[in-house]
């Protein structure tokens, strides 16, 4: 089956989208390539590999030349474009937040049924590290999980418009749901520091589990780290272009090796590419995990 995507939005987050698009096209997973964004400014000097552009987001549609569409478009424009798509049983690779209207979202939520194809943009669950992260604890080499901490800070300024709840920390609290900790998302936060710029939650749950997420824009130094405590051993990753992973038991350091040879986008992109492929309808993260999040943010309003 040829693939033929419909890429929206080619801003800084598209763009590295777009990248990806190309090296796999140029790999033979992708057929054809077209790009569609409002300012036609943002398509200008697109590579010889783009195929066609549009400026009409129901153009593109109307031209049926994509069998499959990520939308990568500012999450005020999510839900609308993914219901777009998802009416004409197109597959959608949608970027994260699935939406900034939690009601709406909700509601999208529970419209999706067994036919429709919705990948959300939760970059960390492709990871490698994550991945191999995963196999340690299904292993048994660290035995249950106890405690999950993710930290991400970024010196970056904080874009128009966008939350550190929503944006940041966002991925630390679905990694929770990633790993088994669901509980995690019905109990009160005995810390929680939420403004524009940073997040910071700290949750213990049944048998002392514990949930922490600290994030922030505008920080003094990068930090990406993911650490998991369990019963018999301690796992730490600190990801970003040369991501490591350590394991602790009983003071012995040892490092976890895993492969790193291409970036979670890419790997991101297989995941969807291979469901286009093979016509299996796939919602991923599953719509039970999309739906706790969502209560779980709705729930953390009232604070």
């Amino acid at each position: 089956m040829e693939v033929n995507v419909g890429l929206v939005g080619n801003g800084r987050w598209g763009k590295r989208h777009l990248e990806t698009l190309i090296q796999l096209k140029k790999e033979g997973h992708v057929n054809h390539i077209s790009v569609c964004d409002l300012d036609s400014n943002q398509l200008t000097d697109l590579s010889e590999h783009v195929d066609a552009s549009f400026t009409e987001f129901e153009h593109m549609l109307g031209a049926e030349v994509v069998n499959c569409i990520a939308i990568v478009t500012p999450p005020t424009s999510h839900l609308e474009l993914a219901s777009k798509g998802i009416a004409r049983t197109i597959p959608i690779f949608v970027e994260k937040p699935l939406s900034d209207r939690l009601e709406d979202e909700h509601e999208f939520l529970n419209s999706l049924n067994s036919d429709n194809t919705l990948v959300t943009g939760f970059l960390l669950r492709h990871h490698q590290g994550v991945m191999a992260m995963k196999q340690q604890l299904d292993d048994g080499v660290i035995g249950v999980l106890r405690e999950l901490h993710y930290r991400r800070r970024t010196k970056r300024d904080r874009p128009d418009g966008a939350e550190a709840m929503k944006t940041l920390a966002i991925h630390g609290f679905d990694l929770s749901l990633f790993f088994g900790m669901k509980e995690m998302a019905k109990a009160a936060p005995e810390v929680f520091e939420h403004l524009p710029d940073e997040m910071l939650l700290d949750t213990r749950g049944a048998e002392q589990k514990r949930l922490v997420i600290d994030v922030s824009w505008n920080a003094e130094s990068e930090l990406r780290e993911l650490i998991l405590i369990g019963q018999n051993g301690r796992l730490k990753l600190t990801f970003g272009s040369n991501p490591e992973m350590h394991l602790d038991q009983s003071g012995l350091l040892k490092k976890v090796e895993f492969s790193n040879i291409n970036s979670p986008l890419y790997h991101e992109w297989m995941f969807f590419l291979e469901g286009v492929k093979s016509g299996t309808p796939t919602i991923y993260p599953n719509a039970e995990d999309l739906l706790t999040l969502n209560q779980w943010f709705r729930d953390l309003n009232q604070y």
